[in-house]
């Protein structure tokens, strides 16, 4: 026997608690929202920026990326899988996107998506959550001082993103995070009573009943919506649940056997994502001891000077952490990381089916370099970096460059490294793109009742940290889905 609500709202993370929030306070309608994974409430590994360490694998999702074209896929891709996802396994750097990101969306055709138009939204998160920097690490503080020897201001990027050093903002309260479901969920005892939270409930099919989305197939059985069904699975498996319901390309479908509902060939196109290279040094002084997360300054460089915004950011990492299975960038000792990613980077990847079922993990093409200019820029970026280690700030704490190490020198050679080591900061976006996927509205073309609330709604990547936009997004479908002039 179906369930039947009002509204369904499909993953639990970034997004979807927003808006499950929003619109219960918005409406009397009964709003059901669905987590694959695990509650947050009361988990210390999940809330605790100190003991992300201590999540297991079933906190995220496993999959894997390819990130060069015609590589295999062995970068880890890290997608959380619980309430709150990705804010309750990243950094926290929280950063307001600078005015040309959103400005730039209106004129790739998202109307009415303008800076001035996104300003009450981030008003709104700010009133929701808390967001403070943290204890400055000595090492962090070199950082800065080495920014500073350069000739770069220190700025307050809580207040604004322009070329300069400083300490990332983060939403946390101390050593608990500002997750969405901490700040928009928590209690969740206490949240109205027409809106239900289920956990451990993974979508595996969307119901279309005469173009319209009527609902989903779960693991606790068949959902029926009467209003809307909000998909907020992130940018990797909100298309991947759209193809395997046979939204999407039409000839990918019918490669997997999947009866095509309606042809969208742009879904799962035009991933975009950070992608940074790191320059490792071995040190000489003692770097644990940090307070809140290992990565508290950052840098942000407009290398070129007609650019709307700062085209490098930073993450100045207390630790190395290896996201490839080989160890690339293994140390013998004690180490830090300065990892410049190129913020609008313009090569484009894809998220295409294995398989025709959401059990088939998807296949994750980031094609990082695809547009030379990126590679480039990033090596630019790294020939700075290593200035930064030589700078008197930073010489008594770097003892050794020991990646790429001092016989990188060409920008032939920067290339090949930067190729071998290349990262992701895990932003992916643009997968559903609005004016390709989704109307300015939100509203998936062609399909009556189903929106789409997350970063694959993205017109293009924006230049900081992701998730503060992502919230951005899903403080206005709320007012969409409700009201499509909102």
């Amino acid at each position: 026997m179906a369930t039947d609500c009002d509204y369904l709202i499909i993953g639990g993370g970034s997004s979807g608690a927003v808006v499950a929030r929003r619109l219960a306070e918005k409406t009397t309608g009964r709003i059901i929202l669905l987590e694959a994974g695990k509650s947050d409430e009361g988990d210390p590994a999940a809330v605790d920026l100190r003991r992300l360490d201590e999540q297991t694998a079933d906190y995220d999702w496993g999959f894997r990326a390819a990130p060069l074209a015609g590589s295999p896929p062995l970068l880890n891709y890290a997608r959380a899988k619980l309430l709150g996802g990705c804010a309750n396994h990243n950094d926290c750097a929280f950063i307001r996107p600078p005015d040309s990101d959103f400005d730039l969306w209106e004129e790739l055709g998202a109307t009415g998506w303008n800076a001035a138009a996104m300003a009450p939204y981030w008003q709104r998160i700010t009133d929701t959550i808390t967001i403070e920097t943290a204890p400055c690490h000595p090492a962090s503080r070199r950082f800065i001082a080495a920014g500073l020897e350069l000739g770069l201001d220190e700025v307050d990027f809580g207040r604004e993103v322009r070329q300069g050093v400083g300490l990332f903002p983060l939403n946390a309260k101390g050593r608990t995070r500002q997750s969405s479901s901490v700040a928009y969920l928590h209690p969740i005892a206490a949240l109205p009573r027409h809106l239900e939270v289920w956990t451990d409930c993974m979508a595996s099919r969307l119901i279309i009943e005469n173009g319209r989305a009527v609902g989903a197939e779960t693991s606790r059985g068949e959902i029926r919506a009467a209003r809307a069904v909000v998909l907020a699975c992130g940018s990797i498996q909100t298309p991947q649940l759209m193809m395997v319901s046979g939204l999407g390309p039409a000839a990918h479908l019918t490669e997997h056997g999947i009866p095509v509902l309606r042809d969208l060939p742009h879904l799962g196109r035009h991933l975009r994502d950070h992608v940074a290279a790191p320059v490792v040094w071995e040190t000489h002084e003692e770097v644990s001891g940090w307070e809140i997360c290992p990565f508290e300054a950052t840098m942000m460089l407009q290398l070129d000077k007609d650019a709307p915004a700062p085209d490098i950011l930073f993450h100045f990492g207390l630790r190395v952490r290896e996201k490839y299975d080989d160890a690339r960038l293994a140390t013998k000792g004690p180490a830090v990381k300065a990892s410049p990613n190129v913020t609008r980077a313009v090569s484009e990847g894809s998220v295409r089916l294995s398989g025709p079922t959401m059990a088939d993990k998807p296949v994750i093409d980031l094609n990082y370099f695809a547009e030379p200019a990126d590679l480039d820029l990033l090596v630019k970026a790294l020939k700075l970096t290593r200035r930064l280690g030589q700078t008197q700030a930073m010489a008594p704490l770097c003892r050794e460059e020991v990646h790429p190490g001092p016989g990188v020198q060409t920008d032939e050679q920067w290339r090949q490294y930067i190729r071998s080591v290349c990262e992701t900061v895990y932003h992916p976006c643009c997968t559903a793109a609005i004016g390709r996927v989704v109307t300015p509205e939100l509203k998936v073309m062609g399909i009556d009742g189903l929106f789409i609330a997350d970063a694959s709604v993205f017109a293009s990547l924006i230049t900081v940290n992701i998730n503060s936009a992502v919230m951005m997004v899903a403080e206005r479908a709320a007012d969409l889905i409700v009201n499509p002039r909102g």
